[in-house]
């Protein structure tokens, strides 16, 4: 399986590819290269929920500066599967969808101020005179926003691409990166937004989703995953913060899976007497541990040069090394 440090690179390569294409966007060349993206960032989206990378109670502050990136990988596979034509409308509300997540990770980790609204848009000709003309300000100021963060990441862009470059200049490219698509994505959204709703209501649209023989498409698999609907309802589509099963359904789960072993193959049964099992070491656990521990008294006190290599450089070690140091699987 692909690497994230590796697999990130080539999806920026990918979107210069689909943003610079001159020939026809319906060609099997262009839907070659979108199906491709699309896998790309499946494959991505797999590797983060993986490796949790993101939390609800962490701020950009507790990012890494190339774990900033990947914040915009929804982003980037809403983008991609805006640009198919097939099942357009499944790949509008997926789009959507990546978006709004996108959304509120820039939002949850303060790298910019709330960018989509989930109000409905209303036809460009039944908007007020006055609303017109904030409208266009408003589009003007996000243009030249966008301008100059376009400027910011040329410029920073060329001292990234050195051998040894300063982290707090690579972070900051990082972060300008966030916040250009942030722009981005502000402007696509409410043209996908007044599409979807044309889509809906075309009769055969209608037709094709009332249809029950009408095979299933692929199920769209979110970010990060809840237990079911209810919870994302509630709680939002969110980080690690809602359990999705108990300690006793996990193990129950992995010993059906045969990862772990039955509970009666290891231990002995439980006495009907009894209401809690104990568990006492063998008679050669104990030999064991009582040689081991003869042992080592035995070389202690003769001074084995060896034994006392070894005490002094775990002695050195500990100093060294804060107990739990170099530990980033219980980050928070």
């Amino acid at each position: 399986m692909d690497d994230l440090p590796t697999l990130f690179p080539s999806l920026l390569k990918t979107y210069q590819e689909v943003t610079s294409f001159s020939g026809s966007h319906s060609s099997d060349e262009f839907n070659a290269k979108i199906k491709r993206a699309c896998s790309l960032c499946e494959k991505a989206v797999d590797l983060v929920n993986c490796l949790q990378l993101f939390s609800k109670n962490e701020n950009v502050d507790d990012l890494s500066t190339t774990e900033i990136r990947y914040l915009i990988i929804p982003a980037l596979y809403g983008y991609f599967l805006s640009q198919r034509n097939d099942e357009r409308l499944q790949n509008i509300r997926t789009a959507l969808t990546l978006y709004k997540e996108f959304g509120g990770l820039c939002s949850s980790y303060g790298i910019c101020e709330p960018i989509l609204k989930d109000s409905k848009l209303a036809p460009a000709a039944a908007l007020p005179s006055n609303d017109a003309i904030l409208t266009r300000e408003a589009k003007i100021k996000r243009y030249k926003e966008k301008k100059a963060l376009e400027e910011k990441m040329g410029s920073l862009a060329s001292y990234v691409d050195q051998p040894h470059v300063d982290d707090e200049i690579t972070r900051e490219y990082h972060l300008t990166l966030v916040r250009h698509w942030a722009l981005l994505v502000e402007d696509e959204y409410p043209t996908l937004v007044q599409e979807e709703q044309i889509l809906s209501l075309s009769p055969q649209d209608l037709k094709e989703e009332t249809q029950s023989a009408a095979p299933a498409s692929k199920p769209f698999k979110p970010f990060i995953l809840t237990r079911n609907a209810v919870q994302a309802a509630v709680f939002g589509a969110g980080y690690p913060s809602l359990p999705t099963m108990t300690v006793d359904q996990f193990a129950d789960e992995q010993i059906r899976r045969g990862v772990f072993p039955a509970v009666d193959s290891v231990l002995p049964p439980l006495n009907p007497n009894e209401t809690v099992r104990r568990y006492d070491p063998s008679d050669a656990e104990r030999k064991a541990d009582e040689k081991k521990t003869a042992e080592d008294d035995t070389l202690e006190d003769t001074d084995d040069p060896q034994y006392l290599q070894r005490a002094r450089a775990m002695d050195e070690f500990k100093d060294e090394h804060r107990r739990g140091s170099g530990n980033r699987m219980n980050r928070a």
